[in-house]
């Protein structure tokens, strides 16, 4: 499998890739990341041309489009060969970049067509971690970059890397690097495993104890599914009110992460209002996806009922049912 990986500067992208890696390994499968951004200063070095991590983004156009169109060239000239000595492939690229308040394109069309890659995948961070890691940069510092300019630009990188995949009808997936590894390794390496996203109250769920019991529900659910988190991927933790910041969160698990997956589970530990549930099971249903839903209380909100497939009173109920479920799909599957 060949994978387009990309994210925004800053992102921790790198990072959770080179751990993807080694955490195939533990199951004997072999993964080979091409580093693109690393790889254009090599060969620059190489053929003579002075490029620094601080000021690369002010290259001449189209002397980086000649030093990226190089790399590419490469990489297609050994990808048939990778392909066959490794079960997956990934090239780690930015498709975007946001430089002196203007968006810069980082891609080349051209070598997309060529590579024709089986899965796109974007990896993104809170935009609050991705700002700190920003200005302790010395390429970032004097860009003064504000939390809702890291936000628009992961924005578009997503958008960009989705429009990719649509025009090739191919998987794409929005993947957080504060999810365990083996999210992205599930999505690659176990297809039949379905992605699933499951949501909670979050404003209004205040006792520790309530939360700990959703985080041990969503652990037991792993064990079914391939999970998206919004506790994981919670862009408003850290700072106060900002309207930005409010907008993507809706925008992240409405539009990318319910999107992707194929059922939305909810959990509510004790009775309590939550808004947000409430539109990301409208949305599910009027997506056509499974909702199943955990409510502790035979009195429940018309709304509640109407958006769900499924209800269940208590974990238990939901659990026998997903021993169930689980069995008579692996009988469809023979």
């Amino acid at each position: 499998m060949l994978v387009i990986a990309t994210s925004i500067s800053g992102s921790g992208r790198k990072k959770y890739l080179n751990e993807l890696a080694e955490y195939a390994k533990k199951f004997g499968k072999k993964v080979k990341i091409y580093h693109v951004g690393q790889m254009l200063f090599e060969h620059a070095k190489k053929v003579g041309i002075h490029l620094t991590p601080e000021n690369i983004l002010n290259t001449n156009p189209s002397v980086s489009n000649a030093i990226r169109g190089a790399v590419f060239e490469s990489i297609l000239a050994n990808i048939d060969k990778d392909r066959k000595e490794n079960d997956v492939v990934i090239i780690s690229i930015h498709s975007i970049f946001f430089w002196k308040k203007r968006f810069m394109r980082a891609y080349d069309r051209f070598y997309l067509n060529k590579l024709n890659p089986d899965m796109f995948v974007t990896l993104f961070n809170r935009a609050t971690d991705i700002l700190k890691v920003l200005y302790s940069r010395n390429q970032w510092k004097p860009q003064k970059l504000s939390l809702q300019e890291v936000l628009l630009w992961q924005n578009v990188e997503v958008e960009m890397t989705a429009s990719w995949a649509e025009i090739d009808r191919k998987p794409f997936y929005v993947v957080s690097v504060l999810q365990n590894t083996n999210t992205l390794y599930r999505l690659l390496f176990e297809p039949w495993v379905e992605p699933v996203y499951v949501c909670m109250p979050m404003t209004h769920l205040k006792k520790e104890s309530d939360k700990k019991k959703v985080e041990k529900f969503i652990k037991k659910l792993e064990k079914y599914f391939v999970v998206f988190n919004p506790l994981k991927l919670d862009t408003l933790i850290g700072h106060k009110f900002d309207l930005a910041s409010y907008h993507h969160t809706v925008n992240q698990d409405l539009y990318w992460l319910i999107k992707q997956s194929k059922k939305v589970i909810a959990y509510f530990p004790i009775v309590v209002s939550s808004p947000g549930v409430i539109n990301e099971l409208r949305e599910a249903h009027e997506t056509n996806k499974d909702v199943w839903l955990i409510f502790p209380s035979k009195v429940k909100s018309p709304f509640l009922i109407y958006f769900s497939s499924q209800i269940f009173e208590n974990l238990e109920d939901f659990f026998r049912f997903l021993k169930r479920y689980k069995q008579e799909k692996q009988k469809r599957q023979k």
